[in-house]
Order: structure tokens, then sequence, then C-alpha cells
């Protein structure tokens, strides 16, 4: 029997019976063909050759790097805004919107406003930085929208994958019509511009509604080459199909499988976050949800029994089919895990062996890999643990595949991993270095030179340069008065003592 492997993997540790599990990496880039990304960026000036910049509406330099690595390990991405201190980031800070082949989309907010970035791992075409990777802001659409920073977006690649679309819906209730409403807005980076399409209705049975009038995005996918999703992992998925046909568009509601475990009350609100419950991704055309019922919803495990059910849908089908189901007390586990990671969870004294009951679960998830056939959940041994672990569970095999620590408190966000493909779409000539940074962001080295080097960091470092110089000029101008101050003083007294002479 191999020897249990220790593969250092920053930012986090595989251990795994087997030595060569778990790997994905892409033979033509170096990188993973597809990884589970930390949804909140880190603060770090750290590069590598995954780093690309641009600047905001405002000036502001802003650059972004990807630090990934094989899942189950985590993958995190780093944002950095030089002339910009950490706790200047405002509240929340960057997050992922939504990720689909070589695109991800992502936000940062910087004094109140909201700007999206679309960041492409097969970068420019042609020019200089022909196959890097590039950064670009998403313009505002004109005529403006309401609470345009605020919206939903999903990112669709466009043919090549060498350009993208962006796209939000807008919706109203239309009382006469006894139907919702939608209109998209789609951005296409190969025009550079938003365009709105018509009006489209979307009727449901008096069932549907009831789920729909209360459906609320916390995802977004894409589906195909002309669809995108947006889901509400309690009451389904609002797919927009034809975006690109702004005369044709078609909405459709997906409602999610029927045996759906029941996490509301009676009233259809949600006791629970339903990200501690399920996930739903998508491969090409194929959309894969999982569920897992515990019994204690309460506890979600800790010794309670759980089954996780995985099902699958196309737009060709009628409804979901079931793929399989797995309980945790059929899923095997290498003896060797227990002895080295968790020796106080054995399930008896007689029998070493992890029980996986016995670990406190939190995000299920699974890849947008088509034919993988692995869940992925996030599990703690205690709640209040910051150190949690990544298990891989082969559901075809009913075995748990790996096991990955890495550290939960930096992360405010749920769910906090997000499937994402863009590594593999990396070109040769971007050097792999997963999770190694190879220099620093020199703030001073991008202030030099181009059209903007006298208007460096915008509105937001000309503010903060305004204060520093206010703070000085008002030195400045303390110390004339101070003199004066003491002049007049001193010449007081000194009339007094001749006053009093004569």
């Amino acid at each position: 029997m191999a020897a249990l492997s220790t593969v250092s993997v920053r930012p986090s540790t595989l251990m795994c019976p087997n030595s060569t599990a778990a790997s994905s990496t892409s033979v033509r880039s170096g990188y993973p063909d597809w990884v589970l990304l930390n949804k909140t960026a880190r603060i770090s000036a750290d590069r590598n050759a995954t780093t690309a910049s641009c600047r905001t509406r405002d000036g502001q330099a802003v650059a972004v790097s990807f630090w990934l690595a094989d899942p189950p390990n985590i993958s995190h991405f780093s944002v950095h805004c030089p002339g910009i201190e950490d706790e200047d980031f405002a509240d929340p800070p960057p997050f992922v919107h939504s990720c689909h082949g070589a695109f991800v989309l992502f936000c940062v907010t910087l004094d109140g406003s909201d700007h999206h970035f679309v960041y492409s791992a097969r970068g420019h075409p042609t020019g200089k930085k022909k196959n890097k990777p590039s950064l670009h802001v998403l313009p505002d659409p004109k005529p403006a929208v309401e609470a345009f920073e605020s919206q939903q977006f999903g990112i669709l690649p466009l043919g090549d994958d060498e350009h993208y679309a962006v796209a939000f819906l807008e919706y109203r209730w239309d009382s006469r019509g006894n139907a919702w409403v939608y209109r998209a807005y789609v951005f296409s980076s190969e025009t550079k511009a938003w365009r709105r399409s018509r009006d489209v209705l979307l009727r449901l049975s008096e069932s549907d509604r009831i789920l729909f009038d209360r459906h609320a995005t916390s995802k977004r996918i894409a589906v195909g080459a002309t669809s995108l999703g947006w889901v509400d992992l309690l009451r389904g998925i609002i797919l927009l199909s034809n975006i690109f046909d702004d005369e044709r568009p078609v909405i459709t509601y997906i409602p999610l499988p029927a045996t759906k475990v029941c996490i509301t009350d009676k009233h259809g609100y949600p006791h629970y976050a339903p990200e501690y419950f399920c996930d739903v991704v998508c491969c090409d055309d194929l959309i894969k949800f999982v569920e897992v019922d515990f019994e204690d919803p309460d506890y979600r495990a800790n010794g309670k029994a759980w089954k996780a059910t995985t099902w699958n849908w196309k737009v060709s089908w009628d409804d979901w089919r079931k793929v399989r189901t797995i309980d945790v007390a059929d899923i095997s586990v290498d003896p060797r895990y227990s002895a080295l990671l968790f020796p106080h969870l054995l399930s008896d004294d007689n029998k070493q062996e992890l029980e996986l009951k016995n670990l406190f679960y939190l995000n299920p998830t699974l890849s947008v890999c088509g034919d993988d056939d692995f869940l992925y959940m996030l599990a703690k041994v205690d709640e209040g643990d910051d150190i949690a672990w990544v298990a891989a569970v082969d559901m075809k095999n009913a075995a748990l595949h790996a096991l990955v620590p890495v550290s939960t408190n930096e992360s405010n966000a749920i769910p906090m991993y997000y499937a994402c493909a863009f590594p593999k779409y990396y070109i040769n000539n971007i050097t792999s270095d997963m999770g190694n940074p190879v220099e620093k962001d020199k703030s001073d080295k991008l202030q030099q030179g181009g059209a903007n080097s006298n208007d460096y960091g915008g509105n937001l470092q000309k503010k903060r340069r305004k204060k520093k110089q206010a703070r000085v000029v008002d030195h400045r101008v303390e110390r004339p008065f101070l003199l004066y101050f003491i002049g007049c003083v001193f010449v007081a007294i000194i009339v007094k003592v001749l006053c009093h002479l004569s």
C-alpha cells in the first residue's frame, strides 16, 4: 500500500492516499482545467503570470491576480489598487459575480461606488500583450439605467472566447396580462456598447407563480452558447435564451426538482441559508444540481446522518433526471486519514475509521466538468473552527477521494467558492506558477509615463492628496500666527515695563 502523501500546494495542502489523485491540470497551459475559486478577494500587491490591470472610469489603477491550485484545493484571487490602503476598501470586499469560459466578472467597491471588471484568461488576440491575460472595466449603459451598479450580472463568451457578453434583467408585473414582463440589457465587448431587448412575457402556472414571486438571484450560470440563467437555490432558475436576438428573446422558468429538501417554513421563507444544502453549476448545456438532506438541518451532521442527491437537466428535456444518491454511511474512507487528521473522531475505540457524519458541513458544490461525478463539501470538526476541510467525494464509487485544509475566516461571502473553468484558457506562453508570487506591484512604476500619468489614481487619490496637502498647509499657516502672537505678547510686556519705570 502506497504511503499517504502530503503535497504542498499554495494556498492549501492536498492530503490524499493516492499521490496522483485530484489533478486536472491542463497539458496545454500547465494550469488546472477548472478550479474552486474563493468568491471573496484578498487585498494584496503580489503579482504573477496571471496578473492583469486596467483603470476605473475615475482613473484609479486596479490589478487582479489569481492563485490557482487543482481541486479540491481552494484557489484565490487578489486585488490591488495602488495608492489605496487596505482599510480604504469598502465593505463588502471585492467579490466574484459570475464566471464562464475564459472570463471572470467581479466587483470592486471604492468610495461608495461599485466598479465591475471582466478578466480574460485568453487575453488580447493581437498587439504587444498578445495572449496575455487582460482586464476591462464594464462601462455604464447610455442612457443610464436605474440602480445599474447593483444589478445581477451574468457573463457569456462570444464565439471563439476572445469576446464576451454581459447581461442583466429588468422585470415588472403586468396585472393586465397577468404575467411578468422582462427586458434584457446586453453589453458586447465586440461593439463596446449596451443594447436593450424588446419586452418578453413570462406566464406561469399558479403553483409556479407562488414560488417565482419570491425569486431572489444568488448566482448566474451560462447555459450553452446563447443562454444565461439566474439561479435562486430555493425557487428555481430564470433562463434567458436567444440572448443575442433583441427581437426574439425567450424567458423560461425552471423549477428545481420536486423532491428537493424542504428548508422553508409554511410561508415559503427559508429557515436556513440554502447554500448550506444545495448548489447549481453548468457545463456547456448540462445543468447540474446537488442537494444534501440532513437528518437534522440544525446540526448539519455532527453525528447525524445525511444523503446527497444529484440531478441533471438540459433544455431539450421535459424535467430533471436523477443521477444518483449516496448515504454518508456508505462512503468508504481510507483508514490512514483517521490517524493523521481526526483521531478523536473515530467511530469507536476498536474501529480505526473516520466517520464523515461526525463532521459539521457547510457548502456542497459540484465541478463544471461534464464527466466529473465528484461532490465537494466544506466541512469542519467544530462549527466555530477557523480551519475547515474540503472533502472530495467520489459519488460513483461512494468513496472519500481527498481532503484539503483551508482557512475560512477570511471570507464573508456565501457560497464561499465558485466552480470556474477559466484557467484552461491560458495560452502556452503564460508560465505556470500556481500559487507563487513573482513580484510586488510598484506604484511608482505605474505612475511613470502614459497619458494619465499626471492624473494617476483619479479622483480617489486626488481626494487623499488634497487631505494630506490641507494638513500641511494648515501647519504652515499656523506658524506665522503663532510667531505674531508671541511678538505681540513680548511688545506688551516691554510697554508695561517702560510705563512702570516712567
